[in-house]
């Protein structure tokens, strides 16, 4: 019965993320519990939490004392759990700490700041931007005057803009980028992951036609220029062929390599096999033997004539133009297009990406800020002074007074300098140590106090708590019992025989008609199960079957053949005719054979309702064949065999409806019944065992709580 925690154990997940409950100040408020179970006392906000959680995945509201008496046998059972020691047990413990682990981390500051980066990230690939900038390099470990230097130049570059000088030529004079000179400081379009993470969120969060404030990164001061932007194209995946000219290819050189790849433009065009074209004549070596595939790009990864062109093929195989690149000359071969995807299945790869990238140190600096501010960090300056001041940092070179001194405090709580010695490790740079301590130290404290931050955190923990403690003893008590105990379950199946019986059956065929007009011949099924895929042939025993009919015939469909053939037959034409039926059908069955004093044959094809019926008959949309229970609420409960009836449907198309074969309701084995007789024994057993509880331990409901709850729910 283990399988039964790998259905509770996800369930509990799912609701991870949806946790937050809010709750009712005035509910909230009532310092008395709702009920107790001997000395456990369980207050307003857990039941409150529960229920309405209960209500939202049932999508529907049930009466509060119903609830109740479910919450309180709930309870019973986990009081019974701790009773026997359940939740001191190694395994659980274990268990648990798995479990919370995992619950917490949506409440943790860093883990939420990771899903903001996340989301971010994967808001900004759905856009692409062309930009340019300016840059002025300095050193992130430039001295204060050459940083104040280069401050002061780019400061005066943009003052230059804004009094209306060309940001393109401003580039060209002033950028330390090497490349603005050819390109006015122009970067092409680009996402997010393909610039440095203060440059793209310069420009992420710069409107187009406008410059973004001076921003700073390893490389120096900048300012960025939006020209545009787009919706992102995704990513694409060709194959090329080129034709190389020099890095300073003449005129003559261009038209050479042009006239080149003309050529083999006109052989693709007259039906030339791409891959061979490719092996045999692109002068790119990297991808020649493998037909000029190139990886996936997207946006920015290409010059940017060769990605205009390849984004604008749409179908693969679709093969461009001859286009010039800086390299040499082109053409392209659209081999697959891909969007950017769901947030959901780009979320682990994403926050890998976000984890590597320097998006997630620059943060880290504002979650600790902000942990500070929200946790009263309050730092000893006068202690952080004596560190600094000590030659050697062991605590043998400490008086005892100063060891006890508070190094700093996080809401009052008092971490001292022999703390922060103990966690010191002297071959690291000190101020990186003491700063990685402070770190340390307020992430544990946050983890430490989230039931107090967050009250539904709490409540999810006890949940948790409870929920396992349920599973291992519904185990111990119940599920075991009923795998094991072979002879009790028989035993309750022979006393409770009478109750496991078959619903009634009934073999039902549906056929949807498109075209009402045709539907005379299925009113009345062959053999009652049967129905007309041809019209009635006469057969002539001069020409084979198949040229007489015109079907496909499969392996996987099985035809139903209706005869009538002459009462005096001679046995050669009736060799004749069953040699030609089993040599043009691999699969058939005569199901209707009738004698006539006409000298003549006839042959019809038949099929039940199924997909076959539906394609040799274009008035029918579609057909199948189904055994069904007969519930009390069917509507064939009073249908008799070989009935039909009509219905609409949705669509308004004609629905015929036939009762090919009934049967009726029986008695089923131990074997048949074992699902419902298991189900019924545990609910039998836990009954027992509830009423032994409740003998047990002592339940107390306080009546005005309850009221309480309920005026404030129906409010």
């Amino acid at each position: 019965m283990r399988n039964i925690k790998g259905l509770l154990i996800p369930i509990l997940f799912i609701f991870i993320s949806s946790c937050k409950t809010t709750q009712k100040t005035s509910i909230s408020e009532v310092g008395k519990p709702l009920f107790t179970v001997d000395s456990i006392a369980v207050y307003p906000d857990e039941f409150i939490y529960a229920y309405e959680k209960s209500n939202r995945n049932k999508g529907e509201v049930e009466p509060i004392e119903d609830y109740l008496d479910l919450y309180i046998n709930f309870k019973l059972k986990v009081t019974e759990a701790k009773a026997e020691g359940l939740d001191t047990t190694k395994a659980y413990l274990n268990e648990l700490n798995g479990y919370l682990e995992e619950i917490k981390k949506p409440y943790l500051t860093t883990e939420k700041v990771n899903k903001e980066l996340v989301k971010e990230a994967y808001d900004r690939l759905q856009q692409e931007i062309n930009a340019s900038h300016i840059l002025i390099r300095v050193d992130k470990e430039a001295k204060a005057d050459d940083t104040l230097k280069a401050f002061q130049k780019i400061s005066e570059i943009k003052e230059k803009y804004e009094s209306g000088e060309s940001f393109e030529a401003l580039a060209r004079q002033y950028s330390e980028d090497p490349s603005a000179q050819s390109n006015n400081g122009l970067l092409g379009w680009f996402t997010a992951f393909q610039m440095v993470y203060p440059f793209e969120s310069a420009a992420f969060e710069t409107a187009p036609g406008e410059i973004s404030p001076i921003i700073r990164t390893q490389f120096g001061y900048h300012i960025v220029k939006v020209n545009d932007k787009r919706e992102t194209l995704g990513r694409i995946k060709i194959a090329h062929i080129m034709k190389r000219f020099p890095p300073q290819a003449t005129k003559e050189d261009s038209l050479q390599a042009e006239k080149e790849i003309e050529k083999i433009y006109t052989e693709l065009q007259s039906g030339g096999n791409w891959f061979s074209l490719a092996t045999k004549e692109s002068e790119d070596l990297n991808t020649k033997d493998n037909g000029g595939s190139l990886p996936w790009f997207g946006a920015g990864n290409l010059p940017p004539s060769l990605e205009t062109v390849a984004f604008e093929l749409e179908e693969k195989g679709d093969i461009s133009q001859p286009v010039k690149s800086p390299y040499g000359w082109h053409i392209l071969k659209l081999e697959d297009k891909r969007g950017v995807g769901s947030l959901e299945s780009m979320q682990e790869s994403l926050s890998r990406r976000v984890q590597r990238d320097q998006r997630s140190d620059l943060k880290e600096v504002e979650v600790i800020k902000k942990l500070k501010q929200e946790n009263n960090f309050n730092k000893n300056v006068e202690a952080y002074s004596l560190l600094k001041e000590k030659e050697e940092l062991s605590i043998e070179n400490f008086k005892k007074k100063e060891l006890e001194m508070r190094l700093f405090s996080i809401s009052g709580k008092k971490y001292s300098i022999n703390d922060f010695l103990n966690k010191y490790d002297s071959t690291k740079e000190f101020n990186a140590e003491l700063e990685q301590y402070e770190k340390s130290s307020l992430i544990q404290y946050e983890e430490n106090n989230l039931e107090i931050k967050y009250p539904e955190y709490r409540l999810l923990r006890q949940e948790y708590k409870d929920g396992l403690l349920l599973f291992e003893i519904m185990n111990q008590k119940i599920w075991s019992k009923i795998g094991q105990d072979s002879l009790a379950l028989k035993k309750f199946y022979e006393e409770n025989k009478g109750q496991y019986k078959s619903n009634k059956q009934m073999k039902v065929a549906r056929i949807i008609f498109s075209d009402t007009s045709a539907i005379k011949p299925f009113k009345n099924p062959i053999k009652g199960a049967y129905f007309p895929l041809t019209q009635e042939l006469e057969y002539d025993l001069s020409k084979k079957l198949n040229t007489q009919l015109k079907i496909n015939d499969s392996i996987d469909q099985k035809y139903y053949i209706s005869l009538k053939i002459p009462k005096n037959i001679k046995e050669s034409d009736s060799l004749k005719l069953f040699g030609d039926l089993n040599q043009t059908f691999s699969n058939k069955e005569v199901v209707n054979l009738t004698y006539s004093d006409e000298n003549k044959i006839y042959l019809q094809l038949l099929s039940e309702a199924n997909e076959l019926l539906a394609q040799y008959n274009k008035s029918i949309e579609s057909a199948s064949t189904d055994i069904i229970d007969v519930t009390e609420d069917s509507k064939w409960k009073n249908k008799n065999q070989d009935e039909y009836f009509k219905s609409v449907t949705q669509k308004g198309m004609i629905e015929l409806n036939y009762s090919l074969e009934s049967f009726p309701s029986k008695q089923k084995s131990y074997e048949e019944a074992r699902a419902d007789v298991m189900e019924d024994y545990q609910k039998h057993l836990e009954e027992k065992w509830l009423n032994q509880l409740k003998e047990k331990y002592e339940v107390s409901v306080n009546e005005t709580v309850l009221n309480k709850i309920k005026t404030e729910i129906e409010e």
